[in-house]
């Protein structure tokens, strides 16, 4: 069996409280002081245990990870990544993630009931009575790919109005003007600031009259499906039978899309470009391979993790957004040859 906190303090000749604030790093200990407990600690290669780093720092050395059902099972591929990235950034602080997934009613998870975490990361949308309670708790949160309007928290997102845009100019390079937009769970911000972003580029590229009119879109409040793309491309071909192109909010719903072109003949791209938005391991294996906006998930979940331990340390600090770049990663899906 390894030294104990208390074998330590015997040994330097000071209280088993010094120990842990040399341990924990806070509070002040003499430079003398400070130098024989850490060379103690050195030499025994002591490595505190759970219980002893709660003791020594007042934190449970625990991140909950908070993610709805619906995006979990939906989404995993993005979400997961997400999670993964977290994982790996935790470590760095010898931090344990625990998961926790919720339904749509309100239902805290065991882990806020026990208080037997330092911190909450929420990735995607959750009940509207969640966030409230924690922010009343005075648990530091962090919001990942999610906005709660009108509430000041830490943040991570997307570059989301961006990377329509640079799908949207992708298309128009090509002598593509005739383009639709399909997407679902409009309340959610980042779906929002992706249809933005259609519109922005869509102005700017002089098709202002199709970027605001309803018949080149396909907005739902329903989450994100394979279903909605099918819907979708539908609704807004019965429209505008003359269409080149569709833009969808994500991966997901761009395999709807592509499902139901090659179900009724439609050529993709000769007739049909079509591009996503995540580019999740499947869209690079899509029949045929997606075009989609890459999103840095892994970087996400780490950078949630980083937001998180800055607020656990330092309570009072501004709120911040750390807003993430993107890229358009091209494919065949929308390789038209109109620009030859």
């Amino acid at each position: 069996m390894g030294i104990t906190i208390k074998e330590i303090a015997k040994l330097a000749g000071v209280s088993t409280s010094t120990v842990s604030l040399v341990l924990s790093e806070k509070g002040y200990v003499s430079d003398t002081t400070q130098r024989k407990v850490q060379k103690i600690i050195d030499e025994y290669n002591y490595r505190p245990s759970g219980a002893a780093r709660q003791l020594a720092s007042n934190q449970t050395g625990n991140i909950g990870f908070i993610i709805s059902d619906v995006h979990l099972s939906r989404s995993e591929a993005f979400y997961t990544r997400i999670l993964l990235g977290s994982e790996l950034e935790a470590r760095n602080y010898d931090a344990n993630i625990i998961l926790s997934s919720v339904g749509q009613e309100y239902k805290l998870p065991r882990f806020l009931k026990e208080k037997n975490v330092d911190g909450i990361i929420i990735a995607g949308s959750v009940s509207d009575e969640l966030i409230p309670f924690l922010k009343e708790d005075g648990c530091p949160v962090v919001l990942i790919d999610f906005d709660v309007d009108g509430m000041a928290l830490d943040k991570v997102a997307m570059d989301n109005r961006r990377g329509v845009q640079m799908a949207v100019e992708h298309l128009l390079e090509q002598k593509i003007s005739k383009i639709g937009f399909v997407g679902g769970s409009y309340y959610h911000p980042s779906i929002r600031e992706r249809f933005e972003g259609y519109q922005i580029a869509m102005d700017r590229g002089g098709n202002g009259d199709i970027a605001h009119n309803k018949k080149y879109r396909y907005l739902t409040e329903d989450e994100t499906s394979t279903d909605i793309g099918e819907k979708g491309t539908a609704e807004i071909l019965k429209a505008v039978p003359d269409l080149e192109a569709i833009i969808c909010v994500n991966d997901t719903t761009a395999m709807g899309c592509l499902k139901y072109l090659l179900k009724h003949g439609i050529e993709i791209p000769a007739q049909m470009s079509v591009v996503g938005f995540d580019d999740v391991n499947f869209a690079a294996v899509a029949h045929p391979p997606l075009t989609s906006v890459h999103v840095p998930k892994v970087e996400m979940g780490m950078a949630g993790v980083k937001l998180l331990k800055e607020r656990i340390e330092n309570p009072d600090r501004a709120f911040q957004t750390r807003t993430l770049p993107v890229e358009l990663v091209i494919r065949e899906s929308s390789m038209s040859n109109k620009q030859n």
